[in-house]
């Protein structure tokens, strides 16, 4: 082996090492404010147990709506072969990739970087799309809705979560806790599942964990129809 290839070889090992250090610092982050949310009452690995509870299986390919840091996208890594994740923040899928890469589900995931209110796919190009804890930091969560739909395969599954009232109640206290204000404008559940009925999707809604769960399957009959 020549100087080179050694030296290459090199400074591969030491970026992988630095990677893996940034992706454990990242998740012991993750460990410790997982335990300040559990001080408070809540269990954020339960929430996202809960929820992929009631929606799985999944059939793919998965479009994963608002990234965050990552916590619901790389459960849902673990049971489905083929997620895309969009989000509009790129530093806040860094954090999301670093934990994937930690728990060894990158490989399963494409990241985009992307307004979830203008999605770049053709229309029914997922079998399953899905989001957890991201509407009330959407300024206009009815046409992110209506873009999941479009995507949306005819048989496919939606899958929408969100807090419960006494979520975000508890949300309220723990972002006081910390100098912060958590946004909580009115769910926009109840229409949606009145909306979804009427395109002849077949609808249930759980809530357990402080999670506010709506899961529809779509009609095979016909391609979905986009909202007004």
């Amino acid at each position: 082996m020549n100087t080179k290839n050694r030296v290459d070889l090199v400074d591969s090992g030491n970026r992988h090492s630095a990677q893996a250090e940034e992706a454990r610092l990242n998740h012991a982050r993750r460990a410790e404010r997982d335990a300040f949310f559990r001080r408070f009452g809540y269990d954020s690995d339960a929430a996202v147990e809960f929820v992929l509870a009631k929606a799985l299986p999944l059939p793919g390919p998965v479009l994963d709506i608002a990234t965050g840091k990552g916590r619901f996208v790389v459960a849902l890594a673990r049971h489905c072969t083929e997620v895309t994740t969009v989000d509009i923040s790129a530093n806040e899928q860094r954090f999301a990739r670093l934990e994937a890469a930690h728990v060894g589900v990158a490989g399963r995931i494409r990241f985009v970087i992307r307004d979830a209110a203008k999605l770049p796919w053709r229309s029914a190009r997922f079998g399953a799309v899905v989001s957890m804890n991201a509407f009330h930091h959407m300024d206009n969560p009815d046409r992110v809705f209506a873009e999941m739909l479009r995507v949306l395969r005819p048989g496919g599954k939606l899958v929408l979560a969100d807090f419960t009232v006494g979520g975000f109640r508890l949300m309220d206290k723990i972002h006081r806790a910390e100098g912060r204000i958590h946004p909580h404008p009115p769910s926009r559940f109840a229409p949606w599942k009145v909306s979804l009925l009427r395109l002849g999707f077949r609808v249930k809604r759980f809530r357990g964990c402080y999670q506010d769960v709506l899961i529809a399957v779509a009609p095979t009959i016909s391609a979905v129809k986009r909202l007004p």
